[in-house]
């Protein structure tokens, strides 16, 4: 739940002064977990860098490192006995008909779940605690 399903990247990003300060303090690994994965949780779209101006040249001079997100919509993961199900929520826009219809939901393997980690940066490993 605190990374993107897409490319494994941290949901959160370190840039964020709000995420910095709840985190900048902690080094006991399980705190740590617990705190990023408290701010991650509600985080449905894995954020993409703002496209830079090219009009703007005023701060040309301290280029924004971004998140480098993928902008893939997230799934909300539930797990049921031992098996991982992820479930894309519906968007709220979409007609009647397809309302009543279910929300996609679909077992998400161990190979699935392994991959995403390996996907994952040493710093986001080491931002989590692990």
């Amino acid at each position: 739940e605190c990374i993107c399903v897409n490319c494994g990247k941290l949901k959160a990003d370190i840039s964020n002064p709000d995420f910095a300060d709840k985190i900048r303090h902690v080094r006991d690994p399980k705190a740590r977990m617990a705190i990023v994965w408290a701010h991650c949780k509600t985080k449905m779209v894995c954020e993409t860098d703002e496209p830079k101006e090219e009009g703007v040249e005023g701060d040309a001079d301290e280029p924004k490192k971004g998140h480098g997100g993928c902008g893939h919509i997230q799934p909300v993961i539930r797990k049921e006995g031992l098996k991982l199900f992820v479930q894309y929520k519906r968007p709220k826009d979409e007609d009647e008909e397809v309302k009543s219809m279910q929300p996609d939901k679909r077992l998400f393997t161990p190979s699935e779940v392994y991959t995403t980690f390996k996907k994952m940066s040493d710093s986001d490993l080491h931002l989590i605690g692990l």
